[in-house]
C-alpha cells in the first residue's frame, strides 16, 4: 500500500517534542495500512543552536529559531505544538491563521481568558482543518477496551470512580525552578488535564466538584546546586504552581447519556432511576442532589514518594468493576458482579484481559499484538488517530472543542481550589 506523506513542522524540541518526532518517524512501521502519515520537514526552537541540533537528530530539511517561519511556510501541511504551556496560544493562533492542520500537546491553553481568545479565533477564521490534542492515555489498548465495556453496559450503572496520576518530581527541594513551577505549569494543567479528559471520555464530566491544592516546596533554586552547596548558597525563585490537586466530584453534567441494559437475574439498578426504555438505562445517577448520585475522586500529584509515572483507575458499577494501572498497561482487570460466589469462590473474581498491543487496523500492524504497551506506543497510537482523521474527515481523538471543554473544567477546578468550595461544571 502506498501511503501519502504530509509535510509536518515541529514547534519545540524538548522531551515532548522528541516524543512527537519519534512517533512521526515510526508511524509507518506501526501502522502501514494508514492512508496518510507525516514526516517532520522543519523544526523550530527558541535558539538556533538547539534548532540545528534537532534538525540533525530528526534529519529534517529546515531549522529555525522563529516558529512563524514554520507555520507560515506554504509547504507545511501539519503543525505540531510542543512548546511550554504558556506559549501554546500564540503558536495556535498563527497556525489557525495559516489554516494548518494542528496536533497540539495538552493542555490546549492555560486559562479561561486564553480559551476565550482561541474560541474567537476559531470562529472568526471559520477554521475547519483537522486538529487534535495529544491526550495519549486514550491510545492505550486497555483503556480503549474499558470504554468499549462501559459503553456496552458491562458495568451496569456507574456508581463510583477513582483515578489518580502520581509523580514524585517535586519532592526534592534542590530541583531547580523551571517553567512548570510557574502559573502556567502545575499539577492541574500538567496531570489533571489528562485525568479530567479520561473521566469525560469514559463516563462524563461531573456535575459539581470541589478541589484543594498544595505546594510543598514554595521556593526553588534558580540553578542546580554545585558540590558542597546548600540552598542558602544559591538564588531562589518563588513557586507559583501547585504540586498536588485533589478533586471530589458528584453527579454528571450530561444527564442524557445512556448505555445498554443487560438483563440479569439479580436487580442491581435502582428502579426509580433505571428509566422506562427496556433496552437502555442512564449510565449513572446524574443529579448531584440524589442520594445515589455517582461520586468520584481525581488526584494529581507530584509529591508521591516512590512514584514513577503511575496512573491508577478504578470504576465501579452496579454489575461490575474495572481496574487499570499504567505500571502494568498490558492488562485491564474486570470483575463481573453478575457471577455469584460459590464454594471456594466458584467462578467469581477479577479477570485480567490481555489487551496488550491488540489495536484494530489500520492503526496497528507492528509490533506483535502480544507485545506490552508502553508510554511511547500510546503516543504513536494517538498520532495514528490524528492522521486517520485527516484521511477520512472524522475525529478520532480529543479535538479543540474537547480541549476547550477540558480547559473550562480545569479553570473551575483551579477556582474551586482557591476558595475550597463546590462549583458547577
Amino acid at each position: 500500500m502506498t501511503q501519502k506523506t504530509l509535510r509536518a513542522g515541529l514547534i519545540g524540541y524538548g522531551m515532548i517534542g522528541k516524543v512527537h518526532a519519534y512517533a512521526t518517524a515510526t508511524l509507518p512501521w506501526y501502522a502501514p495500512e494508514l492512508p496518510i502519515v507525516g514526516r517532520i520537514s522543519a523544526v523550530a526552537t527558541s535558539r538556533m543552536e538547539t534548532a540545528l541540533q534537532a534538525q540533525e537528530q530528526i534529519g529534517c530539511d529546515a531549522a529555525y529559531d522563529d516558529y512563524r517561519r514554520v507555520v507560515e511556510d506554504p509547504s507545511i501541511d501539519v503543525v505540531h505544538v510542543c512548546v511550554p504551556n504558556a506559549l501554546h496560544l500564540p503558536v495556535l493562533l498563527a497556525a489557525i491563521k495559516a489554516n494548518k492542520r494542528i496536533y497540539c500537546e495538552k493542555p490546549l491553553v492555560v486559562n479561561s481568558k486564553e480559551a476565550s481568545v482561541l474560541r474567537d479565533a476559531l470562529r472568526d477564521s471559520h477554521y475547519s482543518q483537522a486538529n487534535m490534542l495529544a491526550h495519549h492515555l486514550r491510545g492505550f489498548a486497555a483503556l480503549r477496551r474499558a470504554k468499549e465495556m462501559i459503553d456496552a453496559g458491562r458495568l451496569g450503572q456507574i456508581i463510583r470512580y477513582r483515578v489518580a496520576y502520581r509523580h514524585s518530581s517535586m519532592l526534592d527541594p534542590t530541583i531547580p525552578w523551571r517553567w512548570k513551577n510557574d502559573a502556567s505549569g502545575g499539577s492541574i494543567l500538567d496531570l489533571a488535564s489528562h485525568l479530567v479528559d479520561l473521566v469525560d471520555w469514559l463516563i462524563g464530566l461531573p456535575a459539581i466538584l470541589i478541589a484543594q491544592t498544595s505546594t510543598f516546596v514554595t521556593v526553588r533554586p534558580k540553578r542546580p546546586l554545585k558540590q558542597d552547596e546548600s540552598l542558602d548558597d544559591v538564588p531562589r525563585q518563588l513557586v507559583l504552581a501547585e504540586d498536588s490537586v485533589s478533586i471530589l466530584t458528584r453527579g454528571l453534567r450530561d444527564a442524557n447519556r445512556v448505555v445498554p441494559r443487560i438483563p440479569s437475574s439479580r436487580v442491581f439498578e435502582r428502579p426509580e432511576i433505571a428509566g422506562f426504555d427496556p433496552d437502555v438505562m442512564p449510565i449513572a445517577v446524574s443529579d448531584p442532589n440524589k442520594a445515589a448520585a455517582i461520586t468520584g475522586m481525581i488526584e494529581a500529584t507530584k509529591l508521591a514518594s516512590g512514584a514513577e509515572d503511575e496512573l491508577e483507575l478504578e470504576i465501579g458499577g452496579s454489575q461490575g468493576s474495572l481496574r487499570f494501572s499504567l505500571m502494568n498497561p498490558h492488562y485491564l482487570e474486570y470483575f463481573d458482579a453478575r457471577v455469584p460466589f460459590g464454594t471456594y469462590g466458584g467462578d467469581a473474581g477479577w479477570k485480567k484481559i490481555a489487551c496488550g498491543a491488540r489495536y484494530p487496523s489500520p492503526e496497528s500492524d507492528f509490533p506483535s499484538p502480544k507485545s506490552t504497551c508502553g508510554w511511547l506506543r500510546a503516543h504513536v497510537a494517538s498520532l495514528a488517530a490524528f492522521y486517520r482523521g485527516i484521511a477520512d474527515g472524522k475525529v478520532y481523538g480529543a479535538d479543540f472543542e474537547q480541549g476547550l471543554k477540558i480547559q473550562d473544567a480545569l479553570s473551575k477546578i483551579a477556582a474551586s481550589s482557591h476558595g475550597q468550595f463546590w462549583i458547577d461544571l
